[in-house]
């Protein structure tokens, strides 16, 4: 990690982990990684390591936490969410564009929880964020997100979208659950997968991002506010990685 990318209002830089295809970026998709309101875990690296083996991707570890001094957003309702978090995003690919030169229409942004709130966000049909976004972004993927929106500031209006985004939820999610959210905020994606049957953080890398997880385990998040379980789950998470790879696959096509 290292303090590369300007913050959008020029005030400092970002943290990040910027880790171009070893054959070159152009020409390849890009992934800028968002994290959840725990900060960065090594599920993010994880996600980073797959993207490159996977789709032969681009990758950029976006940190929005540390940057400001602070290990977490456990309350989520803050100046630290997803308003403040889009304009990480935008930034992060702008800096991208502009410095190294990748593909907007090649570029994705890609979240799990808080980080996958962030994707719904950054994404909303809104005048200010569509302008943003369409010259930045072809699209993006939010896993298990924070959904919940009542049009003020910390609890942003979600949907519908300006560019093709895929939600995927979990039906036993205590920590963002679906059930608490207007509906039109999943539907309004181009494809909302959700798994009855899943808890949050399915793809979890419980013994870190260089080893293969345990599949089955279960563990409760060390969060003062809501000690939710996470249970990690091989299927679930090919099953999602493969509809993720259609996605990007798909969209890169439309070019």
């Amino acid at each position: 990690m290292a303090p590369l990318v300007p913050a959008y209002d020029g005030k400092g830089r970002l943290l990040a982990s910027w880790n171009p295809h070893p054959d070159g970026a152009a020409g390849r998709p890009t992934f800028v990684i968002v994290h959840g309101g725990h900060g960065l875990v090594p599920t993010n690296f994880a996600t980073a390591l797959w993207l490159r083996e996977s789709l032969g991707a681009n990758t950029l570890i976006l940190d929005s936490f540390w940057s400001r001094g602070r290990e977490e957003n456990w309350l989520t309702a803050t100046r630290f969410g997803a308003n403040m978090r889009a304009l990480d995003a935008f930034a992060a690919a702008r800096w991208l564009r502009d410095t190294q030169r990748t593909d907007p229409a090649r570029t994705f942004l890609y979240g799990d929880s808080q980080g996958g709130w962030t994707v719904l966000r950054t994404f909303t049909d809104e005048p200010f964020l569509h302008t943003e976004a369409a010259a930045l972004y072809r699209g993006g993927i939010a896993l298990y997100p924070v959904c919940t929106a009542d049009g003020t500031p910390y609890r942003p209006t979600l949907g519908p979208y300006s560019a093709p985004i895929i939600v995927f939820t979990g039906g036993k999610d205590t920590a963002a659950p679906s059930s608490e959210c207007a509906r039109r905020v999943f539907t309004a994606a181009q494809t909302w997968q959700h798994y009855p049957d899943q808890t949050h953080a399915w793809d979890a890398a419980n013994r870190g991002a260089r080893w293969p997880a345990l599949d089955g385990k279960c563990d409760y998040a060390m969060n003062s506010y809501n000690h939710f379980a996470v249970c990690r789950s091989d299927a679930t998470t090919s099953d999602m990685r493969q509809r993720i790879i259609a996605f990007v696959q798909s969209e890169m096509a439309r070019q």
